[in-house]
């Protein structure tokens, strides 16, 4: 399979790695929406050039990519959410989907080339923001009394410090509750947090 003569048809983004993480195709769409050149990313590993998280903050991608592992096993996929560094320096939020390209197997029951086709559609900030707020909303009933207070106070501006002061728990339980919180809401900032929390009338 020769990947550079084959044609692949998509206004998506869209790129192609081989088993090992190697860029090996970079559509025009991926040079727009990444504004990395074809020239930049070709023979690139994806992990380091993409850093990709999920909605949590934690790495899709790296050298032992459990997509890429599962594509290679030839098991399915599920599409996700990831965000993708860019040229800029700016993440952007995409919804991708995986597909593995693959030769008929040979005398060795393996096939000898194949590659992982990621087409990525991006998320605006708008749809980001809902997205982000339906998954709240679902974590309401998780969402204890004293976290909602904690939550509460950081919105006040009260310290941790403070909180623990008043609430008569060590800042140790403070910080505790502020990342569980922060877990629930799927935000990664005391600020993110608090706008969450007031858009869902908890605070």
């Amino acid at each position: 399979m020769d990947i550079q003569s084959s044609h692949y048809v998509t206004g998506d983004t869209a790129f192609a790695v081989d088993r090992r993480g190697v860029i090996i195709l970079w559509n025009k769409a991926a040079e727009e929406s990444l504004g990395f050149s074809a020239k930049q990313a070709l023979g690139q590993k994806c992990w380091k050039l993409l850093a990709g998280k999920d909605a949590y903050g934690n790495r899709y991608c790296c050298k032992h990519c459990p997509v890429r592992e599962m594509s290679f096993r030839h098991e399915p996929v599920n599409s996700f959410h990831s965000t993708f560094n860019t040229e800029s320096g700016e993440p952007r939020q995409f919804h991708v989907s995986c597909l593995t390209i693959f030769d008929d197997p040979g005398s060795n029951g393996k096939s000898n080339n194949e590659l992982l086709l990621h087409i990525c559609c991006p998320e605006d900030e708008t749809m980001h923001t809902e997205v982000t707020r339906a998954l709240a909303a679902s974590q309401l009933g998780a969402l204890s009394q004293r976290e909602i207070e904690v939550l509460a106070l950081l919105a006040k501006k009260v310290s941790t410090k403070n909180i623990a002061d008043r609430l008569e728990i060590s800042i140790r339980t403070v910080r505790t509750h502020i990342q569980h919180l922060m877990y629930k809401l799927q935000v990664h900032k005391r600020i993110e947090a608090i706008k969450v929390g007031k858009h869902l009338n908890l605070i």
